[in-house]
C-alpha cells in the first residue's frame, strides 16, 4: 500500500514539475515568439512600401506631383507613358557630353515608351494586383494621401503611405510561427490579446509603419 502511495506521489511530482517547466517556458517564449512574428510581418510591409516609394518617384517624374491614391498608380503602371533618353555614340575622354553632342559625335533623343515596360526593369517582381494591400490584413489597403506644402516659400509635393499595426498584426493565433502541434498552440494561444489587447502596454512598443510625410519634405520611412 505504501509503495502505491509512494508511486502516486512520484507521479504527481513529475507531472507538477513538467507543468511548472511548461509554464516557465511559456512565459519566456511568448514575448520572443511575438517579436519574431512582429519583425517578420514588419519586414514584409516595409518591402511593399519601398516598392510604392519607387513607383511614386517615377510617377512624380512624369506628372510633377505624387499620386494621391492607388488608382492613379495602377493607371500609370497599366496605361501610362514615360519619357526616356536614348543615347547613341560614345563621348571621347577629351570632350564633355555637351561638346560631343554639339559636334554630333553622340546623339541624345527623348522618346515616349509604355510606363509598364520601363518600370518592370526596376521592379521585376512587382505585383500591380496586390501592391496596395497590407500583408496579413485580410485584404485591407494601405492608407495613402498626397498634398503640397510650403517650405521656405517653396511649394513642395509630399505623400504619405501608412500601414496600421491593427492591420498587419491581425490574426496572430493563425500565424505560421504559431500553428502546429497541440503543445505549440497551447504555449502560444491568445498572443493577440496578450500583446495587443486593451489591458497590455506592449502595444505601445509596436508602431504603425509610415512612408513619407504630409508635413515634411521627406520620402523616408519611420523604420529608418
Amino acid at each position: 500500500m505504501k509503495s502505491i502511495k509512494y508511486t502516486l506521489i512520484q507521479v504527481f511530482l513529475i507531472v507538477g514539475i513538467i507543468v511548472l517547466a511548461l509554464l516557465v517556458y511559456r512565459s519566456i517564449s511568448r514575448p520572443q515568439k511575438f517579436n519574431v512574428i512582429y519583425e517578420t510581418r514588419k519586414k514584409e510591409v516595409i518591402s511593399k512600401l519601398e516598392d510604392i516609394r519607387t513607383l511614386q518617384a517615377f510617377y512624380k517624374n512624369e506628372h510633377r506631383s505624387y499620386a494621391k491614391n492607388f488608382d492613379q498608380l495602377k493607371t500609370f503602371w497599366n496605361d501610362g507613358k514615360m519619357r526616356i533618353v536614348v543615347k547613341e555614340g560614345h563621348v571621347p575622354d577629351t570632350l564633355t557630353e555637351a561638346e560631343a553632342i554639339k559636334l554630333k559625335i553622340v546623339r541624345r533623343d527623348t522618346v515616349i515608351v509604355n510606363a509598364k515596360e520601363e518600370l518592370i526593369k526596376t521592379l521585376p517582381d512587382f505585383n500591380i494586383q496586390s501592391f496596395d494591400l497590407v500583408p496579413y490584413s485580410g485584404g485591407e489597403q494601405f492608407i495613402i494621401d498626397a498634398d503640397t506644402i510650403v517650405k521656405g516659400n517653396i511649394a513642395v509635393h509630399v505623400y504619405e503611405v501608412k500601414a496600421l499595426k491593427s492591420q498587419y498584426l491581425k490574426n496572430l493565433n493563425d500565424d505560421p510561427h504559431v500553428k502546429g502541434s497541440l503543445i505549440r498552440r497551447i504555449i502560444y494561444n491568445d498572443l493577440q490579446d496578450q500583446f495587443l489587447g486593451p489591458n497590455y502596454d506592449y502595444k505601445d512598443n509596436v508602431i504603425d509603419i509610415i512612408l513619407g510625410s504630409l508635413t515634411e519634405a521627406s520620402t523616408d520611412g519611420n523604420w529608418q
